[in-house]
């Protein structure tokens, strides 16, 4: 089964959705835990070859304690990870000259990359692009695309008081997004006791980024927010059972968060 087929299983009858990829996928999300308090929001597989991060909130999903909700969207992505695992090229013409690609293929259907596309410093960050391809294209404008479209509306709708995000690779974690005053003093400080307690390395200083979905909550919503990179070495493309070990080291990860936030 693929990742999106295995998502929708271990999702079942919970599962909803929060809004249709360009190729017209769902991008499928589960809430658990208590619909009162304060709620975070865990994204996975934003970046196609980085599909399988959505095992870390399938397992989290299954093992969640906690005071507070967790709303989990594995697959923000789930045209570029059917082309990256399969070759799915839904019919596109612009994917099938692409297929050459599809092993290192970051972006979503359309050949833009999904976390370059916020409304975010757009277009400022490192390696951007305006040309259509495997990964670092910023899309049209801001909001471009289908999946950055739904998943921000979801979160103004949830208004949560974090997230998290997963990606691969590097061990690292990343917080930054020029906050400054109280929310920078608050974000650092749950960036280390985020990074201490799943074994990763806290990255500052690092503002090379732009255009992501961790850069937009911070600068738009004035929320913490992390991008965690899993499995610390190696080099693409890994395969879900690359993933085993952080599986397990994230998967108590949003009841601790919700354990720092404290009660609303």
């Amino acid at each position: 089964m693929d990742i999106y087929g295995t998502v929708k299983a271990r999702l079942g009858g919970d599962g909803f959705s929060i809004g249709k990829s360009e190729f017209g996928r769902d991008i499928l999300c589960v809430h658990r835990g208590s619909s009162g308090g304060r709620q975070i929001i865990v994204t996975a597989g934003i970046h196609a070859r980085e599909c399988y991060t959505a095992l870390v909130p399938l397992r989290q999903l299954q093992t969640f304690t906690g005071v507070g909700g967790v709303y989990f969207v594995p697959l923000v992505n789930p045209d570029g990870a059917a082309f990256f695992e399969n070759g799915d090229t839904a019919g596109s013409e612009f994917l099938e000259r692409m297929k050459p690609l599809r092993r290192e293929w970051k972006s979503n259907g359309r050949g833009v990359d999904l976390n370059c596309n916020f409304d975010a410093n757009w277009g400022t960050g490192d390696g951007n692009t305006t040309v259509r391809g495997s990964h670092g294209c910023i899309g049209d404008r801001p909001t471009s695309e289908a999946e950055v479209r739904a998943l921000c509306d979801f979160t103004w709708q949830v208004a949560p008081a974090m997230t998290i995000s997963y990606h691969c690779m590097g061990g690292e974690l990343y917080w930054e997004f020029f906050q400054s005053g109280e929310n920078r003093k608050r974000d650092k400080k749950l960036a280390s006791e985020i990074a201490r307690h799943i074994g990763v390395k806290r990255v500052d200083g690092d503002l090379g980024s732009a255009g992501g979905y961790k850069d937009w909550c911070v600068m738009k919503l004035g929320i913490p927010a992390v991008t965690i990179e899993l499995i610390k070495h190696g080099s693409h493309p890994f395969g879900p059972d690359d993933y085993a070990a952080d599986v397990e080291a994230n998967r108590d990860l949003p009841g601790y968060v919700l354990s720092l936030l404290g009660e609303k």
